[in-house]
């Protein structure tokens, strides 16, 4: 079975139609979203419903738990918080409802799905680096697990018994074919506000037997989504970072 994994839309409508139709054009057949469906953006009731239509399981993310005031934007920069601001007066109930309704975590056969580490899912630590990587290794059983959070999409390789027992494989691919005696870690990147110097949305399409797994990058109108963003008077800095991709 074909998975398409994808996270951090952020309120970018017009990168997840467009990541949409990407997995429509590789024939996915059962989609997991990892979280953070608002913030930022412009169009979170509009990226809320259309993630709720397509998705088969949907996590909850950091913005997303923000936006329901389960918790405080204190550890959030002036930008993001102002595009929460924003954001709780404008998601409407239906969003509200779907939101409330997410998990932290999943597993389905191989796989852990998770927003940030599997450490403790509740707490939005971000998995920047090796060590950090490493560490989350020994909160997952499944042989792969996937998150975002980071908006950087990369894979950590490690040896199944002892993740330190070798030095650990690490790619940003676009392409890997994991060893068989392989745990590996998935950052699938962003949809809607990628940092790794690449505007393009991104999303992870991997085979249920994890034969391979694929970064998939995909063009979508910028311009539009920025429009959208001025018009609602959101952020300088986050609407001139879209067309950067960081």
């Amino acid at each position: 079975m074909l998975y398409g994994i994808f996270s951090d839309i952020h309120a970018n409508l017009q990168a997840l139609e467009a990541v949409l139709r990407s997995m429509d054009s590789r024939k996915v057949e059962r989609r997991v979203c990892l979280g953070d469906i608002v913030g930022y953006g412009a169009s979170p009731n509009e990226c809320a419903a259309l993630t709720k239509e397509h998705s088969d399981i949907c996590l909850l993310g950091n913005h997303d738990n923000v936006a329901l005031k389960r918790e405080t934007y204190s550890d959030f920069n002036i930008y993001a918080k102002a595009a929460m601001e924003w954001t709780w007066k404008n998601i409407n109930n239906q969003t509200k409802e779907y939101l409330k309704s997410r998990p932290f975590m999943a597993e389905e056969g191989h796989f852990t799905f998770v927003h940030s580490s599997p450490m403790s899912p509740a707490d939005w630590f971000y998995v920047a680096d090796l060590d950090g990587a490493l560490e989350a290794f020994s909160y997952f059983k499944t042989p792969y697990c996937f998150i975002g959070h980071t908006h950087s999409p990369v894979i950590v390789a490690a040896n199944n018994e002892d993740p330190y027992e070798e030095i650990p494989v690490i790619s940003d691919g676009p392409l890997y074919r994991p060893a068989a005696d392989e745990k590996v870690l998935i950052n699938v990147g962003s949809v809607g506000q990628p940092r790794d110097r690449d505007n393009r949305a991104c999303w992870c399409l991997v085979d249920s037997d994890c034969n391979w797994i694929e970064f998939v990058r995909v063009e979508y109108d910028i311009e539009r989504a920025q429009y959208l963003m001025r018009k609602e008077n959101l952020p300088l800095f986050l609407i001139e970072r879209l067309m950067l991709g960081r």
